[in-house]
């Protein structure tokens, strides 16, 4: 499996994300883990992609429930970036649990291809890059 060259992982929880580090560490799939607690940042980040001239990340992995700004609020405004910037970059949602109001907003948008239950693993982290690269 070739590695990519990076993925956006946006969580609102720092153990999580310090435990996903690892994990990313030891699934040895991509070049670059970028990590963002809100979606926010992550928007910011992205927008400095675009200005730095930057390719987006092939992957982002997405938190649906963050206080700051849910997984569905980044997705309103990520839309609004223009497509040739994003064209090449999935979402992926992660939740503990998947409502049926969750499982409506998934068909809402295209670049996002499915969910994905917390917690990841590496074999999960695996399979994603394998089936989404």
């Amino acid at each position: 499996m070739g590695k990519l060259k990076s993925i956006l992982l946006i969580d609102d929880d720092e153990v999580t994300n310090y435990v996903n580090s690892i994990l990313f560490k030891k699934a040895d799939c991509c070049k670059k883990l970028e990590i963002c607690q809100d979606g926010q940042t992550a928007l910011n980040f992205l927008n400095d992609c675009i200005a730095r001239e930057i390719h987006f990340p092939e992957i982002i992995l997405l938190d649906i429930n963050m206080p700051k700004m849910s997984g569905w609020e980044f997705m309103d405004e990520y839309v609004k970036i223009e497509k040739g910037h994003r064209q090449h970059t999935i979402v992926i949602m992660l939740t503990m649990a998947l409502n049926l109001k969750d499982e409506v907003l998934i068909q809402q948008y295209e670049e996002v291809r499915t969910f994905c239950h917390k917690p990841l693993s590496v074999e999960l982290i695996h399979d994603l890059v394998k089936t989404y690269s």
